[in-house]
Formats: structure tokens, C-alpha cells, sequence
């Protein structure tokens, strides 16, 4: 049994904590092993079934709502329909009867309809219908003929309202529904439902309206209302609020293009959540079109009492699943120790033994990391130390081979410079043995990678399995570091070889494509190199395609896979600054799609060569000093470097080149220089030095606003562009050693930036 004290060592050493006891124990006792699989499977299951259990009955809860909402929707919707339809009714009665009583003109009309008996008829028409407040007949011009409110008609004119002039200037046999209109001595709301009267000719003659009271409605609606937290509300097609229940100050303003109205573009009906109702939050809406006349009708309920019930069950059953996980969590540890002391008889036999060869592989592990930890941060010093060297160096053999022609100089300068251009891939080996080597972006032909990797899969992936390519003729660069992007191409092909054990067609394509305003998965618009490696294997299933690209997820028996292939490809679309899509049929095969940033420059071009260190051998002296000569005249730069020997060399350089230079030999001399006044064009500074860094100096500057370009020029390991520190401000980073007359391009580009 495991003690609850420290227990000490058979040689009287330190005490091993009851915690690495225990681990002891589960990695020497298998059956215990199997016990804690057992419960962590028994726990995440039912952990699950909790889980999904409860969102199960949400979604069931909100299906029931939905149900529930569309029902009275449907209902409110006929009984609004029929009560609209029995008014337009009516006046389809009235167009009817004055075509057979002959009238044909606008005189005809007003003529005729304006007396006294029209006005009865009109009386007798409006009679059991208690939506309809009253019909109007409307001349020509606007004018009324008669009103079945009252007799005789006042002169009224409507030429202005919105239905008069849209159903004079359409020759529509279509009701027309008006906005919503305030009756000033009451303060209820009307609309109009009017029909044209055309001739025989299809001339206009006039309107024949309906006043539709809208409190009708609210008065169904308040009967039919689903429940306290529920509203009913009638609209416009064009967003204009007529009615609803319970009431609100918004009737008769246009609400803009409300989410009901995008839902009616593709059906007349739907069910919806809406995160913002008109007056609260998150709401659950039905909505429905009328067949016949522009109108909508919703149905909601608040989310929040949808919901209610739902909550009070997911807490119980949380509670009681929490409980019963507790419970097995319990037991389980109760037969571990019951474990724990049935084996202890055994172990106390050999703990002695076992003491001290967990203490001596202890100690082993202990120093084999503190060993591997040292080399990692001695190559990573000696690389810096080393750029350093190498940049001093470097500098003054390029300010040697400048400033003669001589060739008993020049030669040897030049050869020095190869020494250095050695050294420079030394540390580049050393940084990868560290693994702290960069990605290294640089146009790629894609066309001439795949047809070398096709050649080299032939060899490898066996007589089953037939390669096929093809290649866009007018295929573009690619912007990639070619070396990851064969192992990626590698890596996909190997796994595609996996899923077809026995046999099948590989291809691999490469196209261009344009990625629109849209960005499709999640890249930015622009030009990319589609990439794509397909297989006709056995495929995934839905649940494996979607943790795919996950790191060590994998199903390939044990020793057959790491799991890192996908995401290390994942990663270095992504990190490249494009993306990658996996499309996957059971059955069918997996096709793999990489898009790759499309190079600017041709992948031939000079500066693309990946095994550049940045110190390669100078031009010849005429052309470097052509080039360099004057071109730093009115930049002013402070350089910033610990390292006086690199300071010193880079200062004269850059003075030779018209540059003003003030040095300081930290990152607090450089503040102080420029908090008396001094205003470089361009800060170059190296990065590891004492005190403060030169990454911590740039984020205090552009703490300060200070505005100024920061050209970093460093021997460290890292690469600091790919950094979140580096990323917080704004600055270039170039790699040590780097080539004098490049660093004289940086800093005069970076000054006419700035410019």
C-alpha cells in the first residue's frame, strides 16, 4: 500500500514523494494499468452519454418549439388570409358590378357612383365584416366619389398616398396593401387594400379601397398568443411593421431587410433563430408568406423560455452525472489501493533493488537531458557568437576588396570570403542539429518537383502502384521551401501507398488558381499553386477526415505511423501562408489539395537559390563600388551592436557608402542617443545583447510611437520573423553574416520607404 508520508529510500537517501511512488507502481503493475483503463474509458463514456444526452434533449425541446410555432403560424397565417381575402372580396364585387352596369370612363365613374344609393350599396357591403372599417370610391384624379362612412362626401383628395399613384401608373388586376396609416382622433392603425378600375381599353378610371383596421388582427392575435413570452406580429413584404401583439411603438416604420424576409427569398415559409428580436434577445421564429397578398405573418418565442424546462433537466441530469462519474472516480481508487496493497507484499522484496535502479536511471535521464539541453544552447550560442565572428570578418574583406584593385590582395580577400561562406554553412549545420533551422521560402517550379518526385516514388512505392501526373503548361512559381515541400509530397504519396494494400493509381496535379475576395480556408485573396496529390484507396470515414490534420491522431496499427505526417504538411501549407484541403469517400479515395503562395519571381531566378547563407563572394570592384558608392548620401542610421568588431567594420562600410552613422554599443545607449534629439532615417541592431534585447528595444520604441524602420540584422538561432514577439511590432530581420552591399540595398529601401 502506498504511504501517505514520504517514504525513505533503503540507503538512506531523499525521500521519494508518494506521487512517484505511485507511477512506479502503475508502470511495474499491469492489472492496475488495465483498471485505470477501464475506469478512464468508463468515465469519458459516460461523461459522453451526459453530454450528448443533454444537447439530444435540447435539440428535441427546440424541434417541439419549432413544431409548435409553425402550427399557430400556419393557423394565424389562413385566418389573416381570409380575413384580407373576404375584404378584397368585396371590392372585386363592386369592379364586377360597375363593368356590367357599363362604366367605362373616369366621367362614367364619378357620374354614376356618387349618389346616395351608391352609398347604401356601399353600407350594406361593409355589413358582418368587422375588419373592414369602410369602402371608398376614387375618381381619376384622386378625388372621392363616395364613402361608405358617411354621406355626402367631403372633398378629399388622395392623389398623394402611395396606392393611388402606384395603381395609376400599373395596369395591375393585383391588390395593392398601402403603409400603415394613424387615425389622429383614436390612434389606431389602418391600411388600405385597393384595386384599380381600368376601361375597357385598359385606361385608368379609378380605385375602389378598403380600410383594413389592423386592431382586428392584434385582437385574433392576443387570443392565439403561444405563451406570456410569445408575440404575433403582421408585416409588409417590404419590412414595414403593421401589427403585432404585444404592441410596440414600431408599427408602421420600415425595419429594414429583417432576417424573416431573406428566410421568404427561397420558401414561403421557414423556421428560424434570431439572435436580436425587435425589443430583447435571441428569439424563435416562424414566419409565413401569404399566398396572395404581400403580407407576412410571425409567430416567436423567446429562446431564453424555450429553453427553460430544458435547463432545469440538464442541470439534474448534470448533476447526477457528475455525481455517478464521482462515484466510479471513487471506487476506482479504492481498488487501486486495494492493488496497491496486494502487490506491496511483492515489491518490498526488491525495493531495494528497485530503489536504486530507478534512482540511477533517474540520474541517467537527468543528465542525458541537461547534456542535451547544453548542446542545444551551445550550438545555439556558438551559432551566434560564430555570425558575429563571421560578419566582422566578412565586412572588412568586402572593405579590403572594395578599396583595390589589386589582385595580390583582391585574390586572397576572395578566397578569405569562401573560407567565410564554409563557415556560414557550419552554422547552419549546427542550428539544424539543434533544430532551430528556419523555414526557407524561395520561388519553386512545382512542375519540375513533381516530375523529380514521380521519378523517385516509381522506385519506391512498388510495381502496384501506377503513378500518374499532370501538370498546367503555363504553371506558375510557387513561393515554398522546396526541401519540406518534397518531404509533404513524400509523406502524402507514402500515406496514399498505405491505403491501397493492394494496388492502385496515384496521381499527382498541379494547376493555378485565383482565390477571389472570398478567402477559402481562411486565406487571404490572391494567386496559388494548387497542388494536389489523389489516390484511390480505401478512404476515411467522416469522423477520421475531420481530425485528419490533428498531431499523432492516427490509425495505422502500432510501429506503422506517428500521426505527424498530415499536420506537418498542414503546418507548412499554413505556416507558407497557404492552405490545405482534404476531400475523403469511403470507398472512393482521398484527394489531398495543397495551395501554395504563387512566387513573384521566376523560380530560376538569382534570389532563389536555397543554400544562399547571405555572405557570398562579391562582384567585382568596379560594380560593388558603382553600386554602393553614394548611395547612402542623406540617410542618417544608428547602429546598435555589443560587438565592437562588427560595429566597427559595419560603421566604415556603410560611411564609405554615404551613410551618416552614430553607433551605440547597446540597446539603452541607442534610447538614450535618441531621446537627446538624435532622428536616424533607419535603426539597424543586432538582437542578443546585454541589458536589452534588440527585439526588446524595438517594442519599446514602438511602445514610444516611434515610427522609425528597425533593419535587424542578428546571429541568433531563432528565427525571431516567425515569432509572436517579432510579430507584435514592425521590423526586417536579416540572418548574419550578410553580404555588406545587400545590407546598404536594406537600409536605403527601408529610408525611401520611410520617405
Amino acid at each position: 500500500m502506498i504511504s501517505p508520508e514520504r517514504t525513505a529510500q533503503p540507503d538512506g537517501g531523499t525521500p521519494v514523494p508518494p506521487a512517484y511512488q505511485w507511477l512506479a507502481h502503475l508502470r511495474a503493475s499491469r492489472p492496475l494499468r488495465i483498471l485505470l483503463l477501464i475506469g478512464g474509458l468508463s468515465v469519458a463514456v459516460l461523461l459522453t452519454a451526459t453530454i450528448h444526452y443533454i444537447v439530444s434533449m435540447r435539440e428535441r425541446e427546440l424541434a417541439g418549439a419549432e413544431r409548435e410555432l409553425s402550427t399557430l403560424n400556419l393557423s394565424l397565417a389562413e385566418q389573416t388570409a381570409s380575413a384580407t381575402q373576404s375584404v378584397d372580396l368585396v371590392l372585386t364585387t363592386i369592379i364586377e358590378q360597375l363593368k356590367a352596369e357599363g362604366v367605362a370612363t373616369p366621367e362614367d365613374y364619378v357620374r354614376r357612383m356618387g349618389g346616395r344609393d351608391t352609398y347604401q350599396m356601399l353600407r350594406a357591403r361593409i355589413t358582418g365584416l368587422p375588419q373592414l372599417d369602410a369602402v371608398t370610391m376614387i375618381a381619376a384624379d384622386g378625388h372621392l366619389i363616395n364613402f361608405s362612412r358617411y354621406y355626402p362626401i367631403p372633398r378629399v383628395n388622395v392623389s398623394d398616398r402611395d396606392y393611388f399613384a402606384y395603381l395609376r401608373d400599373h395596369d395591375t388586376t393585383e391588390p395593392f396593401i398601402s403603409e400603415p396609416v394613424r387615425n389622429r382622433g383614436n390612434g389606431s392603425w389602418t391600411i388600405y387594400l385597393a384595386r384599380r378600375i381600368s376601361g375597357p381599353d385598359g385606361g385608368f378610371v379609378g380605385l375602389v379601397l378598403g380600410a383594413i383596421e389592423l386592431s382586428y388582427f392584434e385582437r385574433i392575435y392576443k387570443a392565439l398568443q403561444p405563451d406570456a413570452d410569445g408575440s404575433i406580429s403582421l408585416w409588409r413584404r417590404d419590412g414595414i411593421l403593421l401589427a403585432r401583439h404585444p404592441m410596440l411603438p414600431d408599427i408602421g416604420r420600415p425595419l429594414g431587410q429583417g432576417q424573416f424576409l431573406k428566410v421568404l427569398e427561397h420558401a414561403r415559409s421557414g423556421v428560424f433563430l434570431s439572435a436580436k428580436g425587435l425589443n430583447d434577445g435571441a428569439r424563435l421564429v416562424a414566419t409565413r408568406a401569404l399566398a396572395d397578398y404581400p403580407l407576412v405573418v410571425n409567430v416567436t418565442r423567446s429562446l431564453d423560455a424555450v429553453l427553460s424546462e430544458w435547463r432545469i433537466q440538464a442541470w439534474t441530469i448534470g448533476a447526477a452525472g457528475t455525481i455517478g462519474i464521482a462515484a466510479l472516480l471513487l471506487s476506482l481508487w479504492a481498488l487501486a489501493r486495494q492493488f496497491s496493497a496486494y502487490e506491496a507484499a511483492t515489491w518490498a522484496m526488491d525495493a531495494a533493488r528497485r530503489a536504486v535502479e530507478g534512482r540511477e536511471q533517474a540520474e541517467h535521464a537527468l543528465r542525458q537531458s541537461q547534456k542535451m539541453e547544453a548542446i542545444g544552447q551551445l550550438t545555439g550560442g556558438v551559432a551566434h557568437d560564430f555570425n558575429n565572428l563571421l560578419q566582422a570578418i566578412g565586412i572588412n574583406l568586402h572593405v579590403i576588396d572594395s578599396r583595390t584593385e589589386d589582385e595580390r590582395i583582391t585574390g586572397p580577400a576572395r578566397l578569405a570570403l569562401q573560407a567565410v561562406e564554409r563557415g556560414a554553412t557550419l552554422t547552419q549545420h549546427l542550428l539544424a542539429f539543434s533544430r532551430r533551422q528556419q523555414l526557407r521560402p524561395v520561388p519553386v517550379d512545382v512542375a519540375a518537383l513533381v516530375e523529380r518526385v514521380s521519378r523517385l516514388l516509381g522506385r519506391t512505392l512498388g510495381q502496384s502502384v501506377r503513378i500518374e501526373t499532370e501538370v498546367a503548361t503555363d504553371l506558375w512559381p510557387a513561393m515554398i521551401d522546396p526541401t519540406q515541400l518534397e518531404m509533404a509530397v513524400l509523406n502524402l504519396a507514402l500515406n496514399a501507398r498505405d491505403a491501397m494494400p493492394g494496388g492502385g493509381t496515384l496521381w499527382i496535379l498541379a494547376g493555378n488558381r485565383s482565390v477571389g475576395a472570398g478567402p477559402v480556408l481562411g486565406m487571404a485573396a490572391g494567386d496559388y499553386v494548387v497542388l494536389r496529390v489523389r489516390d484511390t484507396g480505401t478512404g476515411m470515414p467522416a469522423e477520421v477526415q475531420a481530425r485528419a490534420f490533428e498531431p499523432f491522431f492516427t490509425t495505422k496499427e502500432v510501429g506503422r505511423g506517428t500521426g505527424l505526417g498530415l499536420s506537418m504538411v498542414h503546418g507548412l501549407a499554413t505556416q507558407s501562408g497557404g492552405g490545405v484541403e482534404l476531400d475523403s469517400r469511403q470507398g472512393l479515395g482521398t484527394t489531398v489539395t495543397l495551395y501554395l503562395p504563387r512566387a513573384r519571381q521566376e523560380a530560376d531566378a538569382p534570389s532563389a537559390g536555397p543554400a544562399s547563407t547571405g555572405m557570398a563572394a562579391p562582384p567585382a570592384p568596379e560594380t560593388e563600388r558603382a553600386d554602393a558608392a553614394g548611395i547612402g548620401e542623406g540617410c542618417a542610421v544608428l547602429l546598435v551592436d555589443d560587438e565592437e568588431l562588427v560595429r566597427s567594420a559595419t560603421a566604415g562600410y556603410l560611411e564609405q557608402a554615404g551613410f551618416a552613422v552614430r553607433e551605440a554599443a547597446d540597446a539603452a545607449a541607442a534610447l538614450l542617443l535618441l531621446d537627446h534629439g538624435f532622428r536616424p532615417d533607419v535603426i539597424v541592431t543586432d538582437h542578443m545583447m546585454p541589458g536589452m534585447t534588440g527585439l526588446e528595444m524595438a517594442r519599446t520604441l514602438r511602445a514610444r510611437r516611434d515610427a522609425t524602420p528597425i533593419l535587424m540584422v542578428t546571429g541568433y538561432a531563432e528565427d525571431l520573423t516567425s515569432t509572436a514577439a517579432a510579430q507584435e511590432v514592425e521590423l526586417t530581420v536579416l540572418s548574419k553574416p550578410i553580404e555588406p552591399s545587400r545590407l546598404v540595398r536594406s537600409i536605403r529601401d527601408m529610408a525611401a520607404v520611410e520617405g
